[in-house]
């Protein structure tokens, strides 16, 4: 049933309060305005502004502004504001398994290169690395975090029980494209005689790794590099990983080659890609906005800036998925049966 032009205008101011929302989230996440509600409790806008050292007429509008979106209760009599107990993990409780907070400092980032993309609609191309706030890296690395903390090894390895096996034995992993070495670091804390190591063209990336590992007690089993797997591979491993990089690349199809020659014959390639349909328009729903948004704003138009392919976050389905691991040399493509809104795994064989 087609919508009437009212519903329409409808839906564009319910987006509009979504979208504002996620900003004022986004300001009381930075601020820690959010944990200050939750360690020391309600609070008067005067009495906040006071805790916090902020100013009080911000904070103020900010009260209203969140008790509107539902996000925190407002009472009338006494003027103080909550964060209801149930939001406490959500915007709380960082790394644990409902955390948001990376979210909004990822779309915060994210948004910004406006003009940049609009110039890239128009000429091509597309926005480099660099371009970004550093707040969006640090809301990819929490995000990242949320899930390699509390599904990689507690619920995602145990569908690969020979990889298991292989880190249990002390056998060696590599993580191409490791950004900030979140899934490094767990499975280094999981697998002591195992040998890790992680790679990622982007410095920044490779320093935060570093200090992770550190921060981790696991710097002592685990290489962090700074290299590009376009320019080759440094020796072959027992097991390769990629999570969340295929799909990013500039040359997915000599992505893939590369990561051939850097497993051994009898290693295992872990891939770690979006879901999605084969055919683009059959992705449907909120998390289909999300993805193709993120496509625009960072994985297609990244790959773009390299002259690349721009899958884009929804170009690598598991029909392209097996067409690019056959040509790149691998024989074998195994579909892992998790349920996750956002990724997939395969256990891929040469």
């Amino acid at each position: 049933m087609t919508a009437t032009t009212q519903e329409f205008v409808t839906k564009v101011v319910m987006d509009a309060a979504g979208m504002v929302a996620i900003r004022l989230c986004a300001i009381g996440n930075h601020l820690g305005i959010f944990k200050n509600l939750s360690a020391e409790g309600p609070a008067t806008s005067e009495q906040l502004a006071a805790r916090m050292g902020l100013n009080e007429r911000y904070v103020r509008e900010w009260i209203y502004g969140m008790s509107a979106a539902g996000y925190l209760e407002f009472d009338k009599l006494t003027r103080k504001a909550a964060l209801p107990l149930a939001l406490v993990p959500v915007l709380v409780d960082e790394g644990g398994p409902a955390y948001q907070g990376g979210l909004f400092k990822m779309f915060t980032g994210l948004m910004q290169p406006f003009n940049e993309l609009v110039t890239a609609f128009q000429k091509g191309g597309g926005i480099t690395y660099e371009t970004y706030d550093p707040m969006f890296w640090e809301g990819l690395e929490a995000n990242s975090c949320v899930r390699y903390r509390n599904l990689l090894v507690s619920q995602w390895l145990p569908e690969m029980p020979d990889v298991k096996a292989r880190l249990e034995q002390g056998g060696s992993f590599a993580d191409f494209g490791c950004g900030a070495g979140r899934s490094t670091v767990e499975l280094a804390k999981a697998f002591p005689k195992a040998r890790f190591f992680g790679f990622d063209l982007f410095e920044p990336n490779i320093a935060k790794a570093k200090a992770n590992a550190r921060e981790a007690g696991v710097e002592d089993r685990i290489e962090f590099r700074v290299h590009d797997i376009s320019k080759g591979v440094p020796e072959k491993f027992d097991i390769v990983a990629t999570f969340d990089l295929i799909h990013d690349m500039a040359d997915p199809k000599g992505g893939l080659r590369a990561l051939r020659r850097a497993v051994k014959d009898d290693g295992i390639y872990v891939l770690m890609d979006v879901a999605c349909e084969n055919d683009p328009a059959d992705n449907h729903g909120p998390m289909a906005v999300f993805k193709y948004g993120a496509s625009l704003h960072f994985c297609m138009t990244t790959s773009l800036a390299q002259n690349g392919m721009g899958l884009g976050t929804v170009g690598l389905p598991e029909m392209k998925v097996k067409e690019f691991c056959m040509e790149a040399g691998f024989k074998t493509v195994r579909r892992l049966p998790i349920e996750h809104p956002l990724n997939v795994l395969y256990e891929i064989r040469p």
